[in-house]
C-alpha cells in the first residue's frame, strides 16, 4: 500500500501543475507551495497570455488573455516545475 501511494505522489510530481488566473492577476509561485523557493528562470511558452515577474512575494505568474500555456520555473537547488496556467 505505502509503495502505491508513493508511485502515485510521484506520478503526481512528474504533472504538470495546474494554475488559475484572471486576467491581471499575479500568482506568487512561492505561495503555491510546489517549488522550493526562492524562484528563478521562469519560462512561459505563450507570453502574450502569461508573463512572469519579480514582486514583494518573489517570482509570480501574471495572466495577460484568457488561454492556457505551460511555463516553468527553477530554484537554485536546480529543480525545476512545469505548470499549465489557464488564464480566464
Amino acid at each position: 500500500m505505502t509503495a502505491l501511494l508513493l508511485a502515485l505522489l510521484a506520478a503526481t510530481a512528474d504533472e504538470p501543475a495546474p494554475l488559475f488566473l484572471k486576467v491581471g492577476e499575479k500568482l506568487s509561485i512561492c505561495k503555491t507551495g510546489t517549488l522550493e523557493c526562492p524562484a528563478v528562470n521562469p519560462i512561459c511558452d505563450d507570453t502574450s497570455i502569461v508573463t512572469a515577474e519579480d514582486g514583494a512575494d518573489g517570482l509570480a505568474f501574471k495572466g495577460l488573455k484568457p488561454g492556457t500555456t505551460f511555463c516553468s520555473a527553477g530554484n537554485s537547488a536546480g529543480a525545476r516545475r512545469v505548470y499549465r496556467v489557464t488564464v480566464k
